[in-house]
Parts: structure tokens; sequence; C-alpha cells
């Protein structure tokens, strides 16, 4: 099997599973959104949104060139960034001003939905630049 042939296979492995979560994700929050609470299944359409994501990725990040590692490399230099500041919104947010009253699962969760979004999001953002 090529490497294109390869890197076709995963750029629609990706979105096939990218369009299920995404779906399933929407039709398992929709209600918790619009009643107000917060949305406990929110990783499946993050984890779809991840999916899409990859597989406009996927022509981009599979031929492992040195185009690749740059796009890798600095999306994780930003991400470490992301991370320290989503950290820091979310101490300020429900606990010192406490505008926000999230336990500690669903800090996880938000934590989570961002990394598996700005990871791919940010690595697209690089793929148009370089």
């Amino acid at each position: 099997m090529n490497k294109r042939t390869k890197t076709n296979r995963n750029k629609y492995l990706y979105l096939g599973l990218g369009v299920l979560l995404t779906i399933e994700g929407i039709y398992l929050n929709y209600e918790a959104i619009l009643n107000g609470d917060f949305p406990d299944t929110i990783m499946l359409l993050a984890l779809g949104v991840n999916q899409l994501l990859l597989a406009y990725l996927s022509p981009h990040l599979f031929p492992k060139d040195e185009r690749a590692k740059e796009i890798f490399g600095k999306s994780m230099t930003i991400n470490y960034f992301v991370l320290f500041g989503s950290m820091a919104v979310l101490i300020l947010a429900t606990g010192s001003f406490g505008f926000v009253t999230l336990d500690a699962t669903q800090v996880l969760i938000v934590l989570f939905c961002i990394m598996a979004i700005a990871i791919p999001g940010t690595m697209v953002f690089y793929s148009k630049i370089l």
C-alpha cells in the first residue's frame, strides 16, 4: 500500500469517526445545553471536532517530512501556553471570583475539551501558514 492510499484511508477514517462523534455529541448534549445544565457528555462533541480537524490535517501530517515536524513542534509550543492560560482562567472563574460553579470533574472535562480542540486547531492554523 503506497503512502497516498494510506493517507486517504486515514483521512476517511477520521472523517467518518468525526461525523459520527459530532452527531452523537450534539444529540446527547442538546437537552442539557437547552436546560442550562453542564453537558456531561460534551467530550464526545470535542472528540468529534478533533477527528474532523485531524481529517483535514491527514495529508499534511502523515508524510513524516520536515514540514510536518515543524507544524507539530510549533503547535505543541502554543498549546503549552493555551493549557496554562485555560487553567488560569478556570482557577479565577471557579475560585477567587467564583462566578462559575463547577466541580472537579467538570473542570477536568472542560480542560480535556479545550486540549482536544486546541491541539489540532493550532495544527490547522500552522498548516495554512507554513
